[in-house]
């Protein structure tokens, strides 16, 4: 992950994503299994541990890059070069793991990363009724972890530093907490208004996925150099406006991704009826029996192949995708304006640039 000084920016990335993720993913996997042997033994032990070690060690690790850049641009070392962001990252993403695990069971999603679901693998191995309490109890385990990692990753700061992270984590946590209590509302949500829906959906992806998968990261980061009020509230600009984008481009690919790419059942957002930005933007550009139908297939379980595909055709040809797809240009391109006012040096705008592009340019 070394820069070439000597290269121009637009030559050289600032950093490498393939090789971040990697990093990002040993690093949490380490820090969990040290904890792990520190466990007294028991018959029930491994299997226990297995269904947590299950979700550490294999994501994107966008967070924990958040973390970095964020360090990076408020005056703190290159990407991958400060041993504190990435363990600050690494904290993060086992928090990352925690809220999946919860997400997944709340969502009853049957897998993630191309393996079963922590409660479908609980259900198999335990029985049915093992698998609500084990899946909690798994996602417990895994926020806990998210504290002593923290804790670990400012052991060598000083008190008011370390103060300031680990309080700007607590809030990430609880926050998320929140905002996933107002995404179970939002499935209660008539679709009789579309357009008062959207709004609703705007809110709660802002607050629940936006701040949490990159505006808070980027701000954590930064945090650790003691950054100028009016720093943060740019970078907190920033951050929402590219987070909501990337929630968007998140629920797109639940509709139109490649379940061999995503690791996730393709329209399983549409069978689990989440509504999203797309979604209300389907339902405002259908009538009749198309409306019917998407209206039907929200949420329907035992949805058919066959009405999936008709459905996923039927956001395409209405135009949502278009009109989403415009939508996420248009955060995009906020995000930068607030990006120019921050008035980085050169290398640095081209990290937080290239981040940008990292976030909404993906297929998974």
């Amino acid at each position: 992950m070394e820069t070439d000084r000597n290269a121009s920016n637009a030559a050289k990335p600032a950093f490498n994503q393939a090789l971040f993720a990697p990093v990002m993913n040993h690093k949490a996997l380490d820090f969990f299994n040290t904890f792990a042997a520190t466990l007294a033994p028991h018959p029930e032990l491994d299997r226990f541990l297995s269904f947590a070690r299950s979700y550490v060690g294999s994501g994107k690790a966008l967070r924990a890059l958040g973390v970095s850049i964020g360090n990076f641009i408020a005056g703190g070392e290159d990407v991958g070069h400060s041993e504190t962001a990435m363990n600050l990252g690494a904290a993060l993403e086992l928090y990352q793991s925690s809220a999946l695990v919860h997400d997944d069971f709340i969502d009853n999603a049957p897998t993630r990363r191309g393996i079963p679901s922590v409660h479908v693998q609980a259900a198999r191995e335990i029985g049915a009724d093992a698998a609500g309490p084990v899946t909690i109890l798994v996602g417990d385990l895994l926020l806990s972890l998210n504290h002593l990692a923290t804790e670990h990753s400012l052991k060598d700061l000083d008190a008011k530093t370390a103060h300031r992270i680990s309080s700007y984590m607590a809030q990430i946590t609880a926050e998320v907490a929140w905002g996933q209590y107002l995404d179970v509302l939002t499935e209660k949500h008539p679709l009789s208004d579309p357009e008062a829906l959207r709004r609703y959906v705007y809110d709660v992806i802002a607050l629940k996925s936006g701040h949490y998968s990159v505006m808070r990261p980027l701000v954590l980061g930064a945090l650790l150099q003691d950054p100028s009020p009016h720093f943060v509230e740019m970078l907190e600009k920033i951050g929402r406006a590219w987070g909501v984008a990337f929630q968007m481009r998140d629920d797109e690919i639940g509709v139109f991704g490649d379940e061999s790419v995503t690791g996730k059942p393709t329209g399983s957002d549409i069978r689990e009826g989440k509504r999203t930005i797309l979604i209300t933007m389907a339902l405002s550009r259908t009538t009749g029996a198309d409306r019917e139908l998407l209206e039907d297939a929200l949420g329907n379980q035992n949805l058919s192949e066959e009405k999936l595909v008709r459905v996923v055709e039927l956001i395409e040809s209405s135009g949502a995708r278009l009109e989403h797809e415009k939508a996420i240009a248009n955060l995009a391109e906020e995000g930068r304006k607030y990006m120019r006012e921050l008035k980085l040096d050169e290398e640095r705008e081209a990290a937080l640039t290239q981040f940008g592009k990292v976030l909404l340019n993906r297929e998974f």
